[in-house]
Parts: structure tokens; sequence; C-alpha cells
């Protein structure tokens, strides 16, 4: 059966718009044009292109800026033959909108997925010595910040080998800065912050603290947590040779709230494996509470809140963990001698050579 329909034609060639009849016969088609009929086409090389006023308009697969032009209404008989209007897009025509919602949600979540757990798969996958090399690449020796007397330093060693069975692996030092921190870097690096010693009351609570970021170390929480903040990229060696700024970046990672109990849990296993109190840190966690104010939140709802705002758990909950942990009567023995402690808070200030400050201008 043959049928005739009104179109327009580009042919490609010139820039002349001809009026030609579509002649269909089966699945092809011819285009008169008074005596001479141009084809014949395949209607499944037809191609959609765009819809302008009341015209339809479509190329062919097969020759650049060929255009057919079909007026107004397209004729139903016509419609089963020429390829559907896009309206989305291709896929999403072909597919359909409600299919094709679902399938991009799914992709989404997927993504989402990806971003959020990768760190947690990707970071054992990483070997330790390129660990290293990042750690001593970004950290060197802080600016000259690494406090160092003999007397200090042995006592330091003393209370890392009690805390850990591999103490080979890590580097602990002390860093000559004011602040109430304590931070665990790549390669099996730990700082304790002079302000972390000055403040410590007793060398237990330097221990529970010192045995939390040895826990980030073991479970791989400081890469995972570097991954998370600064990508792939950088693990791989993408810097851009502003190490100071990199290394401001590291020192503001955070961990998930999951990762500081699993911490937390590897320094209550330590303290016990060293026969070490976790009165300390409790008291610790405790003067923290009082600063961050987590012992005046009464209200259950506020306190919910406030634990899932912060990365850490709150410090009264911390406290009351290692305080939960005291064993009553148990024979417990201090993880430093009275001379020990004393050598290792005052490290920094019998280092004459240690620099002070914050300023990381490391390159």
């Amino acid at each position: 059966m043959t049928t005739f329909f009104d179109a327009w034609h580009f042919d490609g060639q010139s820039a002349v718009r001809r009026k030609v009849e579509i002649q269909t016969i089966g699945k092809q088609f011819y285009l008169l044009e008074r005596e001479m009929r141009h084809g014949p086409f395949h209607f499944e090389d037809l191609r959609f292109l765009e819809a302008k006023g009341e015209d339809k308009i479509y190329g062919l697969a097969v020759k650049d800026g060929w255009r057919l032009g079909v007026k107004g209404h397209v004729p139903d008989e016509l419609v089963p033959l020429l390829p559907a209007s896009k309206t989305y897009g291709g896929l999403i025509d072909r597919l359909g909108l409600g299919k094709a919602s679902l399938i991009f949600a799914g992709i989404s979540a997927a993504v989402v997925a990806v971003v959020l757990l990768s760190p947690q798969w990707l970071a054992p996958l990483i070997p330790t010595s390129v660990e290293a090399k990042l750690g001593n690449a970004l950290v060197g020796d802080f600016g000259g910040r690494f406090c160092d007397t003999p007397q200090g330093k042995a006592a330091l060693a003393k209370l890392t080998r009690s805390l850990d069975d591999n103490p080979q692996d890590l580097q602990v030092e002390v860093a000559n800065i004011d602040m109430l921190n304590a931070v665990a870097l790549p390669g099996g690096k730990v700082l304790l912050f002079q302000g972390l010693l000055s403040q410590a009351k007793s060398p237990d609570e330097v221990a529970g603290v010192l045995a939390h970021e040895i826990g980030h170390v073991r479970e791989r929480h400081v890469m995972q947590g570097l991954l998370r903040q600064m990508g792939l990229a950088v693990v791989l060696g993408g810097f851009d040779g502003s190490g100071g700024s990199t290394l401001n970046s590291l020192l503001s990672t955070t961990y998930t709230r999951d990762s500081e109990r699993e911490a937390d849990d590897h320094s209550l296993k330590a303290l016990k494996q060293a026969n070490v109190s976790p009165v300390g840190t409790a008291d610790f966690f405790n003067r923290l509470a009082s600063m961050d104010g987590s012992k005046e939140l009464k209200d259950r709802q506020a306190r919910t809140m406030a634990s899932y705002t912060s990365s850490h758990p709150l410090s009264d909950e911390r406290r009351k963990l290692f305080e939960n942990a005291v064993v009553k009567g148990g024979a417990y023995k201090p993880s430093l001698t009275a001379d020990e402690w004393r050598e290792l808070k005052t490290m920094c200030a019998q280092d004459k050579d240690v620099k002070s400050g914050w300023g990381f201008d490391i390159e």
C-alpha cells in the first residue's frame, strides 16, 4: 500500500527548501518533488532532531545536513514509522520517565554510598610503605617543633611500649604547640601536643589519650580520614607543592563517630593490657566535659542532638565509658614513675633548640 504525505526537505547539498510529498512503501519512503523522485530512504535511518513551531524535523543518520520536516499534526498512518519525539533526551525517552527516574535514583544512591564507604575498604588496600612515605612527605620534623631530650624520649618510648605490641611501627613525638590535643597522622605518626602534657594531671591521662590515637593508627582510621578529606589523588602523590597547606588540612581531618568509639575501645584494651587504671583518662574527659558543656546537657534530646552534630562522642559519655571500665580493687600501676613523668612533661621546656608556635610554613 502506498500513501502520500505533504512535507518539506533539504537535501544536505544546497540551501534550497523543497516542498515534497512523502511516499511510503513498507518500511521505505520516497520524496516526490514535481517530476522528480528522491530515494529510497529507510525509516529506520531517520532521527528526530527537534520540534520547531508546528514542524517536527528529522535528520538522516547516513547523510549530514539532510532534513525532513513534517508540518502540523503527523498523520496517524505515519506515526508508527517515524522515530519518537525527544522529550527529555535519548536514554530517558527510550526508557520512559518513570523507569529512568528509578534507575538514576539507584545510580545516585550507589555513588553516594561509594563516596561515603570507599575510604573504609580502600584504606586497608594502601600499603603501609606508601602510607609511611606519605607521612614523611607531609610531616617531616614538623617544622622543627618536635621536642627532644634523652630522658623525655626514654619516658615517651616506655609509655608507648606499654600500650602497643609493635611500637617499632609507630613514631610518637611531642610537638611544642600549646594546644590541648593529640593527633594521629599517616605512617604511624602520633603527635602529643605540649598543651596536652601541660594540662594533664598524671601520666595515666596521657596514656589513655596516646592509646586512643594509636587505635586510630591500628584501625587504619588515619588513611580513611585522609581519603575522605582530601581524596585518593593526595594519597597517590598528587601534591601541588604546598606542604604546609596540606598538613593544616590533615590536622583538621576528623573521623566518624564509629571510628572514635573504636579508638576508645582500643584505648581501654591497651590500658587493661598495660595494667594502667582508666581513672586518669576518665578524669581527663571529665575536665573536657566541663570545658565543652556536655556535663550541663541534662535533657536527653539535647544530649542526643549534640552527639550527632560532633564527630566525637560527648566528653561526658566518654568519661562514663572509662569510669565504668575501672575494676574495683584492681592492682593498677602508674604508667610512668614520678621522675619519668616530670621529664616527659618538661621535655619541650628543656629542649633549647625546639621551635615554638603554630605557623606551618613547611615545604
